[in-house]
């Protein structure tokens, strides 16, 4: 079957276009300075001719994302299960889990500098931590969420609690787990921001913070899109990754089970 005109990205793209287009009239049209607002053919330049700073501060970046990502993926599926299947961890450990996203991850970047000092400890722990809690969230909802009477009968056949798990809880819960995903590396990115402006030598924040402070406006819009296109990367791998993993169901909306903190 065809794919329909309106499945395609197309009206993103158009608003984008148009966007992109007022931007640079009205900056040419009221003479802004490229120190307040640069115009998109200006920050293009700066792409252009600074790609080679872009790159040099995107690789650590982007290392420090994924590393946090994968952290926040493994520990949240595995504290989801324990929760799950322990009704001592779910009364006493969820709760506290829960709570601990009242504290601004910001205020806590401060102390992991102290703790670990610059680097890529603090940043990936700041990372891990803000991506942890959706993955937690999502996971548990998933794995709370099957059919009783399947369960009953996969009892009545002996299936043990490793066979059910693997067979009915993980299968279930998958769409909800990509639904977590999701949402954490977009949080993943920001953390390792975070830590880069608080402190740190390298990484798109870094570079934001510098040409901040050297009025280099280009420069930071630049490495704003090089950022923006970073995190849109790593959110169509996972989505690819979820239309291959679990193809024979969807979960519309799920990613709301758990708003960023």
């Amino acid at each position: 079957m065809p794919t329909k005109l309106k499945d395609l990205p197309v009206w993103p793209v158009v608003f984008m276009l148009g966007f992109l287009l007022v931007w640079e009239a009205v900056v040419d049209l009221y003479k802004v300075r490229p120190i307040i607002l640069p115009a998109p053919s200006q920050v293009a330049v700066a792409l252009a001719q600074r790609w080679d700073v872009l790159l040099t501060h995107l690789l650590p970046t982007l290392w420090l994302t994924v590393l946090g990502f994968a952290l926040s993926v493994v520990g949240g599926i595995g504290v989801a299960i324990l929760v799950t299947y322990s009704e001592v961890l779910r009364k006493g450990l969820y709760p506290i889990i829960v709570v601990t996203q009242v504290v601004p991850k910001v205020s806590i970047a401060p102390l992991f500098i102290v703790w670990f000092d610059t680097g890529l400890v603090s940043s990936t722990l700041l990372a891990f931590l803000v991506a942890f809690f959706p993955m937690v969230i999502n996971a548990v909802v998933g794995f709370h969420i099957h059919d009783e009477d399947l369960l009953r009968m996969a009892r009545a056949y002996m299936g043990s609690r490793w066979q059910i798990f693997l067979k009915i809880r993980l299968p279930n819960a998958m769409p909800y787990i990509f639904a977590g995903m999701k949402i954490s590396i977009t949080l993943a990115v920001i953390g390792v921001i975070v830590a880069e402006f608080v402190a740190s030598q390298e990484g798109l924040g870094y570079l934001i913070k510098l040409s901040g402070g050297l009025f280099d406006t280009p420069l930071m819009l630049a490495s704003i899109v090089v950022l923006s296109a970073m995190g849109l990367a790593l959110y169509g791998i996972i989505a690819w990754a979820e239309k291959r993993v679990i193809y024979w169901q969807s979960v519309p909306g799920a990613e709301a089970a758990a708003a960023p903190a």
